[in-house]
């Protein structure tokens, strides 16, 4: 029995946000017996398609309510900043919290990631590539179910997060002119 419908949207932890568009048995070649699996459109990646069993290694969860996406945002300032120096023990946090499936660790992440870079480049230095990476995942997994629940655009969305954030930039920044 699956928990999903057709026409049901939900996160898949691979491909994102995603629409339910069939829910049939099929047999893999090779596999043996058939099984149920979810046909998925991933909603911001145009043309895309997903097969995914329904009883799954890979996760799917519901996607966030626009009211706990709206509480991430208002909350934005008060999440905590990973303060983690060495650059490989950095990575395998951030890893850990990606890993958690849920947006409020991957907030997390991106709010991170995105004050390391405003002092980096305050400071007259290059964005690290490492860095660049994590966002790029970090930021795509966050921003695209936020503007969902949102019911706005990737860009707004992240727009919106960053704009939250304004006041810590900021006095990151200061605090930097000061030494």
């Amino acid at each position: 029995m699956s928990k999903y419908n057709v026409g049901d949207y939900l996160v898949h932890e691979n491909s994102g946000v995603c629409k339910v568009v069939d829910i049939s048995e099929k047999a893999l070649s090779g596999r043996g017996s058939e099984k149920l699996y979810y046909s998925l459109e991933p909603v911001y990646q145009t043309g895309a398609s997903v097969t995914t069993p329904v009883e799954s290694k890979v996760r799917i969860r519901d996607v966030r309510s626009r009211d706990e996406m709206q509480d991430l945002l208002d909350q934005a300032q008060k999440l905590p900043v990973v303060t983690e120096d060495n650059v490989r023990v950095l990575a395998d946090i951030f890893k850990e919290m990606m890993q958690q499936f849920d947006p409020k660790p991957l907030a997390s992440v991106v709010k991170t990631v995105y004050l390391r870079e405003q002092i980096r480049m305050a400071a007259g230095k290059k964005i690290m590539s490492s860095d660049e990476k994590v966002m790029a995942i970090a930021g795509r997994k966050l921003f695209e179910e936020m503007a969902f629940a949102l019911d706005t655009d990737m860009d707004t969305a992240e727009a919106m997060f960053f704009k939250k954030l304004k006041k810590e930039k900021d006095q990151c920044i200061r605090t930097l002119s000061i030494h």
